[in-house]
């Protein structure tokens, strides 16, 4: 099954894939995205699933990606999406508002044929709700999905002791977060802002982010905040509340989203913003693929011998820096699993000294580490007291050797920093995701810090 969406429902970007996927004989999923604004309308989303229907899909699927359906709301719209269309109804809801198992029990009701779930050691929060608790609830109905409960659970059991063992990669925005349903942002977008604000030393002011995101959305036309729509609302939403004014500097993804390189927007854009971004150059007004040359024999050239089969080249298609620096590393055999911290220890782990004098300079300072804020990444906030005066520090980690036994064990493998590395001589990298959109100095200009 092949599952096909496009992030602004514009039609036109899925029929390529669709036909793609029927000439393969494959079955080919019509995707709904769901989202709330004053031109998102059930009649609507019922005339994209007609629509799809007629482009040869097998199946339709809406896509709730940021757990935005109330429990009524998906009543009504699996009820007219079933009176329109003969097709099977898939529901993919998450679970970040807490409120998509209700959904999961209206949809069924209402001709919904099939759910995504995960297993309950994976489930809820921005993730989907547990496989097992529907298929307790469904037992011995008219829905009775005939999975046998006590085999699901210790599938569920096994993961739980999984999960434990990627403890590290956990995240505090993964649980669930009912200012969804005024934000309308989904988790995995909470998670990308916070780590943008983050390294801005900004994250204070996730909640001024937060609430300019409807506003920057609102000027685009109210896309469905889903990839990549909600990577150019969230960082245009961040630039606004870091600069101090709204649109004084505008992402280059901002730019070409406005001049229809993404598609039809679902709303009127903003038009001052639009004028502003994109001046008198030309709007496309047609599907904007259509405008892009074939790439695949050129990045075959590109990327060479390192590609041994079609899935490198489209890894390197779709991260250019990254892809090739996996497949170099796993040419020279030098690719190595992400190193698994220890779980930690509950008791008997031993002491960390909290207080210190440090000699610097000839001057003696006396410090004392009053806490410590959770490690990201390779990045720790600590907090201390100088002479009494409260600071805050930030401590990156570049690289760190792990040893086994204790300092006087072997040496087990070296870690280093996650930041972004230069791929090529004179780049320069960035702590925040974006384009350079006008370069105000010259080679040779003398300039500094700051």
């Amino acid at each position: 099954v092949f599952r096909i969406f496009d992030a602004l429902n514009d039609l036109r970007n899925m029929r390529l894939p669709i036909e793609a996927v029927k000439a393969a004989n494959k079955h080919a999923q019509g995707a709904i995205c769901y989202t709330t604004s004053p031109v998102h309308t059930i009649a609507g989303f019922v005339k994209q699933a007609q629509e799809l229907a007629q482009m040869g899909c097998d199946s339709i699927v809406v896509k709730d990606m940021a757990g935005l359906l109330t429990p009524y709301i998906t009543a009504d719209l699996f009820k007219a999406i079933k009176d329109a269309v003969d097709l099977p109804l898939h529901l993919h809801s998450h679970a970040t508002a807490g409120l998509s198992s209700m959904c999961h029990l209206k949809a069924i009701e209402n001709g919904c044929t099939h759910l995504d779930t995960a297993i309950s050691s994976w489930s809820g929060g921005t993730s989907h709700p547990p496989t097992e608790s529907l298929v307790a609830a469904l037992r011995n109905t008219d829905y009775d999905t005939g999975l046998d409960l006590v085999k699901v659970q210790e599938v569920g059991m096994y993961f739980y002791a999984v999960r434990k063992k990627y403890h590290q990669f956990e995240s505090e925005y993964t649980g669930i977060d009912t200012r969804v349903q005024v934000n309308q942002v989904p988790g995995g977008m909470i998670s990308n802002l916070s780590h943008q604000l983050r390294e801005q030393n900004a994250l204070d002011r996730i909640n001024q982010v937060l609430d300019e995101i409807p506003k920057v959305r609102k000027d685009l036309g109210y896309p469905p905040l889903v990839t990549p729509t909600s990577q150019i609302v969230g960082t245009q939403a961040v630039l606004n509340v870091l600069t101090g004014k709204r649109y004084q500097s505008i992402t280059n993804e901002v730019k070409r989203y406005l001049q229809g390189g993404y598609g039809k927007t679902p709303a009127e854009i903003n038009p001052t913003l639009q004028q502003e971004a994109v001046g008198n150059q030309d709007i496309i007004e047609v599907r904007p693929a259509d405008l892009i040359q074939p790439e695949m024999e050129h990045l075959r050239s590109e990327i060479g011998t390192l590609a041994t089969k079609e899935e490198d080249v489209l890894t390197y298609a779709m991260f250019p820096d990254i892809g090739r620096q996996f497949l170099e590393n796993r040419a020279a055999g030098t690719l190595v699993p992400e190193p698994l911290e220890p779980l930690p220890k509950s008791s008997g782990s031993k002491k960390a000294p909290t207080e210190f004098k440090v000699l610097l300079h000839g001057e003696s300072y006396h410090i004392q580490v009053t806490g410590a804020g959770h490690k990201e990444q390779m990045e720790r906030h600590f907090y201390l007291n100088v002479d009494g005066v409260p600071e805050e520090v930030i401590i990156e980690t570049l690289s760190e050797i792990v040893l086994e036994g204790g300092t006087q064990g072997a040496i087990k493998e070296t870690i280093s920093s996650k930041r972004p590395k230069a791929s090529k001589d004179g780049h320069v990298t960035t702590s925040m995701p974006g384009n350079i959109v006008d370069v105000l100095v010259s080679e040779g200009d003398t300039v500094k810090a700051g």
